[in-house]
């Protein structure tokens, strides 16, 4: 297994078809599902390189990213907040990176009290467990340590490939993915699950982890890239179908909601879809819900991208 290989596969594949039965359908309809307006670029002043995977601090001073995610030399990167859609770029995120290559730090997650979360390749193999803990503070993470629990596989090929924090700093919303470069391309299967936390380094697998997202987890797909809002009814992530990478592969990003925190969602709904060649990922919400913030496949770069969410 190849770790610069695993990522780039990981964020740059497959193609996604959307089949919904009639009743599905008619579930859909009778869901009140949030809808955003247009898109419009995020300009960040000083940055001259790709800006992937975007998450906007909870006080919604601080723009998190990282650059191209190919594994080799991907690192995180923060900018400080002008308005909505202007940021200027600050540096490298002091604490979370790793000096020689090839490496990846990247994905980066925080809840409401400064803990900070993202996924890196430290000493992997040899180290499993490869999420991430430390506190932010006004650029920097200190008190790094892995983040221990039985959402780990601890099995070699088995990666946490993404992961959304609560705002609240309970519950870890986890994308555990399989790799195996001889048999598949890009992740052979993943799976969305739930931890609740025990301490500020440990977290367990809810034992009703499976039936909250009974809806949405289907072996069909590729999960990844998991948000859950502030509230904690609106689900938001990235998938696509299982398959040959083609010039007609499209990734979705998708929303499941819930009108009671204790409940399992409901059906998903597609919310944006993009060809490769395009391809859209990674979606974050603000604290109060009211900006998405992704990024976008441009010509010969990654930029972040946003809008508005629509009153209902």
């Amino acid at each position: 297994m190849k770790i610069n290989n695993l990522f780039i596969i990981t964020l740059v594949t497959l193609l996604i078809i959307s089949c919904t039965s009639d009743d599905d359908n008619d579930i859909l309809e009778s869901i009140t599902y949030p809808s955003f307006g247009s898109e419009i670029e995020v300009a960040i002043n000083g940055l001259s390189f790709d800006a992937m995977e975007p998450f906007v601090s909870p006080d919604s001073n601080y723009l998190f990213f990282n650059n191209i995610n190919d594994g080799i030399n991907t690192k995180l990167y923060y900018a400080t907040k002008i308005n909505d859609s202007t940021f200027n770029y600050e540096g490298e995120l002091i604490g979370t990176n790793q000096i020689t290559p090839p490496h990846l730090d990247a994905v980066a997650d925080m809840d409401i009290n400064g803990n900070f979360y993202w996924t890196s390749t430290r000493n992997y193999p040899t180290e499993l467990n490869n999420l991430f803990q430390g506190t932010f503070n006004e650029g920097n993470v200190i008190d790094i340590e892995r983040v221990q629990g039985d959402f780990n596989m601890n099995i070699p090929g088995w990666l946490v490939m993404d992961h959304g924090i609560s705002l609240d700093g309970q519950f870890l919303y986890f994308s555990n993915a399989r790799f195996d470069d001889a048999n598949c391309q890009g992740p052979c299967e993943t799976k969305l699950g739930i931890a609740q936390k025990n301490n500020d380094s440990t977290f367990s697998t809810l034992s009703n982890s499976i039936s909250i997202l009974q809806n949405i987890n289907n072996a069909n797909y590729i999960y990844y890239a998991p948000c859950i809002s502030s509230d904690n009814l609106e689900l938001y992530y990235t998938r696509y179908l299982k398959g040959e990478i083609t010039s007609s592969t499209v990734f979705e990003i998708c929303v499941a909601v819930r009108s009671n925190s204790l409940l399992e969602f409901s059906i998903p709904k597609v919310l944006f879809s993009e060809t490769i060649s395009n391809l859209i990922e990674a979606p974050t919400l603000t604290v109060d819900k009211n900006i998405m913030y992704y990024h976008r496949k441009t010509s010969g770069s990654h930029k972040i991208i946003m809008r508005y969410r629509n009153p209902y």
